[in-house]
């Protein structure tokens, strides 16, 4: 493998141009979103299903066009809405470890993925599963479930996630990233150990009000999407099928998830992509992979890495490293320092 001569080239962009290079990640890479994103979203979104479906279901019984039944239908609307949005990191974490090795070598099975995905468990799904209250909200859910629509439960209590949830992915976005591919753990056997909380902090610190403006841009771009799809599923199934109706248990029950989750699945490349560029600003990380390269062509170790800009942490994790194989410690190169 050489670290300066990856899939994607490690160098600055400009926004737009990492806009522009997700859409020929996706074109690239299919199989991270239709396999590796669809494989970790399907049990999310057939929980949603079960804890939420029973809403469109009862009103249809008695008609989804009336105004008794707008309350419900929005209520349904929302929650949907924000369970897919809390679920989203959880549910890329397959595409996310594939894309991450993808970019530095050759395409990683799928086996290897489910065997990383499966060994890092408890970390990352007690960081985006709990941590970032999307299995909260569902148990909240649950013990709503059969419950009439009240402004409290179904307005005030998504209002208050949601805001929490923007906090926190704009000032942390890249936590994902962190647990997966840098391979952080929650909690150091000594104090020079580079915890998940202390490489969050080095890495989003510097550039929490850069982070933020993409994470509004972003968010708005991907509604704009969410939208289209969205509509675009209605206007094909209205030129097919000669059925125009928008409220019913097809639109509510499969359009608007499958419009959410495809969002949901480009936003995975998205903050991938947003995650190198960071690097690349604070760590001057593509120098860096350029003389590790160059050290391994010319003498086969790593040991001139010591000259890139982050000298002691790379240290730390060369310690944590040399009880891996050389092959492990290979595969991790570009993402666990």
């Amino acid at each position: 493998m050489q670290l300066d001569q990856t899939h994607v080239v490690i160098r600055l962009r400009k926004f737009t141009e990492i806009g522009d290079l997700s859409l020929i990640m996706i074109r690239r890479y299919p199989e991270a979103l239709l396999i590796g994103f669809g494989t970790g979203a399907i049990g999310w979104a057939i929980t949603n299903m079960i804890l939420l479906g029973w809403i469109p279901w009862e009103e249809s019984r008695y008609g989804l066009d009336d105004e008794a039944a707008f309350g419900e239908v929005s209520r349904y609307m929302i929650w949907m809405t924000l369970l897919i949005i809390l679920q989203t990191p959880a549910a890329g974490v397959f595409a996310t470890l594939y894309l991450g090795q993808a970019v530095f070598e050759k395409r990683p099975t799928w086996k290897y993925v489910t065997s990383e995905v499966k060994r890092q468990f408890k970390r990352w799904f007690w960081v985006l599963g709990v941590c970032r209250l999307a299995v909260p909200t569902m148990i909240l859910l649950a013990f709503r479930w059969g419950q009439p629509v009240s402004g409290f439960w179904d307005v005030f209590i998504p209002i208050i996630i949601l805001l929490w949830a923007t906090v926190v992915r704009a000032n942390r976005p890249f936590a994902p990233e962190i647990l997966l591919l840098e391979q952080c753990p929650l909690r150091g056997s000594s104090e020079s150990a580079i915890t998940m909380a202390k490489r969050s902090k080095s890495l989003h610190g510097p550039m929490s009000g850069e982070l933020t403006g993409r994470f509004a841009s972003v968010s708005l771009i991907l509604t704009s999407i969410a939208l289209s799809c969205f509509y675009t599923l209605i206007w094909f199934r209205g030129i097919t099928l000669g059925y125009w109706n928008f409220m019913n248990l097809t639109v509510l029950l499969v359009f608007f998830p499958l419009a959410l989750w495809f969002v949901a699945s480009a936003s995975v490349i998205i903050r991938l992509l947003n995650y190198l560029d960071t690097r690349i600003r604070l760590e001057g990380w593509e120098v860096e992979l350029s003389l590790r390269a160059e050290s391994l062509r010319q003498f086969g170790s790593e040991e001139s890495a010591s000259t890139s800009p982050h000298t002691a942490k790379n240290k730390a994790a060369k310690t944590a490293d040399s009880a891996k194989p050389k092959s492990k410690r290979l595969q991790t190169a570009g993402a666990n320092r």
